[in-house]
């Protein structure tokens, strides 16, 4: 059995997702730059630097964490994350020195004054707090999606390559030449079988992607017998994959026949190039366009 045929490169379109959480942060961050600015007028109040000294120090911890991190040119998300924090925590240094202030205010007001006084920054600052780590969580979440996409764009390119696809403009494309099928035979022989479980298992593992089997002939015998012979054995293709147990609406055939060889028809090792089924792989958004060349 033959192997079948195999063009592989990639594209900007694959490689750029994954270079693109490689490059440098740029020139100027404006969630840094708010922190600081939130920090130095946090530090230059006297009232909080006495009042939460702790919560102070908490926000300088996280605010270097970050300048440290855009120093070495690190992860721009990495550099926003801690940023946020220090925000996050100068605000809590404030409201948290408003509490203790007035805390210290109302111990000498009456107790009742006091009880209501402290209660309700009390309740300030819980409120407080409570929106910064939800806040935060959620930013932990959009970088966790972030990264999965990553993954999942690097997986997509390795299976490429295992399959050794090709790029073009319509999609990856799998070149399969007829030794899938007998001479003047639309029924697929056991040589298929490898082709068909890897194709399965690529969409079962990227539901998101479709593809159109794409049948081809030489010039040998009629154009109409030839255009009918490759639709049946795109069909057939497809039979096979359903029977694998992928969605019948994620799979088209189309049969060209003689249409668009890829080499001479006047030799047999041309028209052999000829004779081949192309599988085309879409890209995310589930659709391939049509051939016009």
């Amino acid at each position: 059995m033959k192997n079948f045929q195999i063009k592989a490169f990639f594209i900007a379109t694959i490689i750029i997702p994954l270079m693109a959480g490689c490059g440098g942060p740029p020139q100027n961050n404006p969630l840094l730059m708010e922190a600081e600015r939130a920090y130095s007028q946090a530090e230059s109040d006297s009232l909080i630097v006495m009042k939460a000294p702790v919560a102070l120090k908490e926000a300088e911890e996280a605010l270097e964490q970050s300048q440290q991190i855009w120093k070495e040119k690190g992860e721009k998300d990495l550099v926003e994350h801690y940023a946020y924090i220090a925000h996050q925590k100068t605000k809590i240094a404030r409201e948290t020195a408003q509490l203790n202030a007035a805390q210290d205010e109302v111990e000498r007001a009456e107790s009742e004054r006091k009880e209501v006084l402290i209660e309700a920054r009390k309740a300030e600052a819980i409120a407080a707090e409570q929106r910064a780590e939800k806040a935060l969580t959620e930013l932990q979440e959009e970088r966790e999606e972030a990264e999965k996409a990553r993954q999942k764009a690097t997986e997509l390119a390795d299976r490429l390559s295992e399959m050794e696809a090709r790029q073009s403009d319509r999609g990856m494309v799998l070149t399969l030449s007829d030794v899938l099928f007998d001479f003047d035979s639309a029924t697929l022989n056991s040589g298929a079988n490898k082709v068909v479980n890897e194709v399965s298992a690529f969409l079962k593992e990227f539901n998101d992607r479709t593809v159109q089997i794409e049948g081809f002939t030489d010039s040998i015998g009629s154009a109409a017998y030839n255009k009918d012979l490759s639709q049946r054995r795109a069909d057939a293709l497809k039979r096979a994959l359903i029977e694998t147990g992928i969605a019948s609406n994620r799979i088209t055939t189309i049969g060209y026949g003689e249409e668009f060889p890829v080499a001479t028809n006047m030799n047999e090792a041309g028209r052999q190039q000829n004779r081949r089924v192309e599988i085309v792989i879409s890209n995310e958004n589930g659709v391939v366009s049509q051939r016009t060349e």
